[in-house]
């Protein structure tokens, strides 16, 4: 039996026998490695929010459009470096997200700006240009 096999089958015996839930429990409980994100459609813009709590230099994040998806590279630092950690909650080292738009959008005229917290990219609507630059983020 292949190693695809074995694994469905446990599945299905772990949800048989500990319930439907027993995902969505195990899910909740794992450190997200890679930030949150929304995206949302204007008539003139996408709109993508990323969450990135204490980001301490915006330099750390790399931002492109690659076809339909937003690029959005980058590395959060520990926050508390003299300190042994006892609950660890929060993602720290490097990511990478790619993010579906659903919408061809202009890189040229994109901006970017990282405030309390959130990554906030506008992406205006238009034609995808091939050799456009990385977004920059203000702060």
């Amino acid at each position: 039996m292949d190693p695809h096999q074995n694994f469905m089958k446990w599945s299905q015996l772990a949800k048989k026998f500990l319930g439907d839930d027993f995902w969505s429990d195990v899910i909740e409980h794992l450190p997200a490695t890679v930030p949150k994100a929304d995206v949302y459609h204007g008539d003139h813009e996408l709109l993508v929010l990323v969450d990135l709590p204490g980001l301490e230099n915006v330099n750390q994040i790399r931002l492109s459009v690659e076809g339909d998806a937003l690029l959005v590279k980058g590395r959060m630092s520990p926050r508390q470096t003299h300190y042994e950690p006892v609950l660890q909650e929060r993602y720290t080292g490097d990511f990478e997200r790619r993010i579906q738009l659903g919408a061809s959008v202009n890189r040229k005229n994109s901006s970017a700006r990282y405030r309390k917290g959130v990554l906030e990219v506008r992406l205006p609507r238009g034609e995808v240009e091939s050799d456009s630059p990385s977004i920059r983020i203000r702060d």
